[in-house]
């Protein structure tokens, strides 16, 4: 049974995850939505936004957006980001396909590249914004890392929140998220 593909492009391409429209689109499963979308990636031109910056030089303070995906979870995973000046333009959006991995690793990984795209870029000062209240909570120190494969991606990212000279971290909810997860699922959509 195939769905709408045309349709749940559409739903995607809206800001709605993946994980929310596979019912709507009329696909028996998530991985079932997933996977036509890989098959049509596959035969796609490249023509990607990755990396794309705007300007150059340093910037003093911006906001970022990140988060992770993961098909299955464990499952083929990926991250995005979103990073936004004081004024609310663009100044980069990233995306990066992780291979095999689970949703909160795919979350630190998405941190990760927020940052040390931030750094590249010179910046002084962020405020990192997240849907994941597990790894803001975690990056607060309110609750503690017990997961093996969370432990090294939490020491990377905390030493590099130590290169900023101030960093903030956001708890957020999904909706006010919608471009980092746009970009998370373009990742595992486009495995590049």
């Amino acid at each position: 049974m195939s769905g709408d593909i045309s349709y749940a492009l559409r739903l995607l391409a809206g800001g709605q995850a993946l994980a929310d429209i596979w019912k709507e689109a009329g696909y028996p499963s998530r991985k079932a939505l997933a996977d036509e979308i890989f098959a049509l990636a596959e035969h796609a031109p490249a023509r990607s936004k990755k990396g794309q910056t705007r300007g150059a030089g340093p910037i003093g303070r911006i906001i970022a957006y990140s988060d992770g995906a993961s098909i299955g979870n464990p499952g083929h995973a990926g991250c995005g980001v979103l990073l936004v000046d004081e004024a609310g333009e663009v100044v980069l959006e990233d995306h990066k396909y992780l291979g095999q991995a689970t949703n909160n690793v795919a979350e630190y990984e998405g941190a990760i590249l927020a940052l040390t795209r931030a750094l590249d870029l010179g910046v002084r000062a962020i405020e990192l914004r997240v849907d994941s209240t597990l790894l803001a909570n975690q990056i607060k120190g309110g609750y503690k890392v017990k997961s093996p494969n969370l432990a090294t991606l939490y020491r990377n990212l905390k030493q590099l929140t130590t290169q900023f000279e101030s960093f903030d971290i956001k708890a957020i909810g999904r909706a006010d998220n919608k471009e980092a997860d746009r970009l998370a699922n373009l990742a595992v959509a486009s495995r590049k």
